[in-house]
């Protein structure tokens, strides 16, 4: 297994440097949409399903900001361990993260052992 070490710094600094930005376009973009439907006067719809249809959109708008806030946070997070040297390290275990999950996953914080377990956890106290 591959894993990260010191000289790849540069590398993933600039990818986290350019998701950072591309979040932070979205999280503005969104903030915008937000602005422009509270101060646009609301229209009279006619329709069920025009009403059903902005519903569903602003649903989907929901999840994507929330999302991209969630990521965005992971990448400000892993730019600091990228810092602080602790980049590239599982935060539960402590052992290397393989270098193919940091390409696919730059902000990753786990390992996929660890990733898994947490995942685990998390389906089951949504079953109850």
């Amino acid at each position: 297994m591959q894993t990260y070490d010191k000289t790849l710094a540069a590398h993933f600094g600039e990818i986290l440097e350019r998701r950072e930005a591309e979040l932070r376009g979205i999280l503005r973009a969104s903030d915008e949409l937000v602005e422009q439907a509270q101060s646009t006067p609301a229209h009279e719809v006619l329709d069920f399903k025009d009403i059903a249809s902005e519903e569903s959109q602003a649903n989907v708008d929901e999840v994507k900001a929330d999302h991209a806030a969630h990521e965005f946070e992971q990448v400000l997070a892993a730019r600091r361990r990228l810092q602080d040297g602790g980049y590239g390290a599982c935060l539960d275990c402590e052992e290397p993260i393989d270098l193919r999950r940091l390409n696919a996953l730059p902000a990753t914080p786990y390992c996929a052992a660890c990733q898994a377990i947490r995942e685990r956890a998390y389906a089951t106290a949504a079953r109850r």
